[in-house]
């Protein structure tokens, strides 16, 4: 299985517990923390042990780095999470630096994961939880069309809406 996938702009690599540092600084971001409703993690330690339970089993979790080619640096992250090969189903989460959102790099991200959910893993639908004020995360989702499913709610998060996609390619 794929632990590298690449692009035109960026390449998503699972993180690593060497990767704590710049991991720690993008999750304790308040700007990126915002509209995300968990424990920030308070040291180094929490966020290696964070990474280590997260990429302990790859069937049910996959956290990737997101890497600019350009600069060769550590911009973000997208997870694939919750992974059910049964049902075909995952949930997708994601943050980048601030200084790299509208640039067109979690755009990049979004489609490879989506093709590597398809492709790789067999998978047929996602779900994406965001914060009912984060506009722009919205508005990302809905650009790969992703659509708000009216009904559904997050009992743990109740100012998360709830977007949902089939990427069965051979319904598309």
């Amino acid at each position: 299985m794929k632990t590298e996938i690449f692009t035109n702009k960026i390449k998503l690599k699972i993180a690593e517990k060497s990767d704590s540092k710049r991991i720690f600084e993008l999750r304790t971001n308040p700007e990126v923390a915002k509209f995300i409703n968990r424990d920030l993690n308070k040291n180094l330690s929490e966020i290696e042990t964070f990474i280590e339970n997260i990429n302990s089993d790859f069937n049910n979790a996959m956290f990737f780095k997101i890497i600019t080619l350009e600069e060769n640096e550590i911009v973000g992250t997208i997870c694939l999470w919750k992974i059910n090969r049964d049902n075909k189903y995952a949930e997708i989460g994601y943050e980048l630096f601030p200084e790299f959102q509208n640039k067109g790099l979690m755009s990049n991200a979004i489609k490879a994961i989506l093709d590597f959910a398809n492709d790789e893993l067999g998978l047929e639908y996602i779900e994406a939880y965001t914060h009912k004020e984060n506009l722009n995360s919205q508005k990302l989702l809905n650009k790969f069309g992703f659509e708000k499913i009216n009904g559904k709610s997050d009992i743990k998060n109740p100012n998360n809406v709830i977007f949902g996609k089939s990427i069965n390619k051979a319904c598309i």
